[in-house]
């Protein structure tokens, strides 16, 4: 079969997949964050795989089909907000030699999700996610805390796979 092909059928299949994760983090009554975290994952396999151009196709498919057949479309905004395309930026970002200029980029790209986050929940529309009830603060510093685990998680499961899978 065409190599071409292959790596758009492969990234169609992980958009697929990633469209039904979001839509079960819509009706499962727990987990949801964690499966919204999973979906984006799928982006990082599908740049690993066949390139940065087929992370931005499944990004922009699964938060359009996403919010098309989700009930519940506060959890596809978290995905669109943050975790669809943090793996782009991850990507990009980790090209840049200087580690402390690439962490205060990436510390930068967290907040403004995050306040973008913050701003739609207060006008409602993050329906199905719950913020803590701390000083708005606190809620930065708690994610920012969430985001740095997050994202040296993030590199170890990108080793395991490039180990475990790329190899093929």
């Amino acid at each position: 079969m065409n190599s071409k092909i292959k790596r758009l059928t492969l990234t169609a299949m992980l958009a697929a997949l990633c469209v039904v994760l979001l839509y079960i983090s819509a009706v499962l009554p727990t987990m949801r964050l964690a499966i919204v975290v999973i979906a984006g994952l799928l982006t990082a396999v599908a740049i690993l795989e066949n390139g940065m151009a087929a992370g931005v196709f499944l990004y922009v498919v699964s938060s359009v089909l996403g919010l098309l057949v989700s009930p519940l479309k506060g959890n596809i905004l978290v995905y669109i907000l943050f975790f669809g395309y943090y793996p782009i930026v991850k990507g990009i970002m980790e090209r840049i030699k200087l580690r402390p200029v690439e962490w205060v980029l990436k510390i930068l790209v967290f907040n403004a999700a995050l306040t973008a986050a913050v701003i739609l929940y207060w006008k409602g529309l993050l329906n199905g996610i719950q913020l803590p009830d701390l000083a708005i603060y606190l809620t930065y510093l708690a994610a920012n805390a969430a985001f740095i685990l997050y994202d040296i998680g993030f590199s170890g499961l990108i080793a395991r796979y490039l180990v475990r899978f790329k190899k093929r």
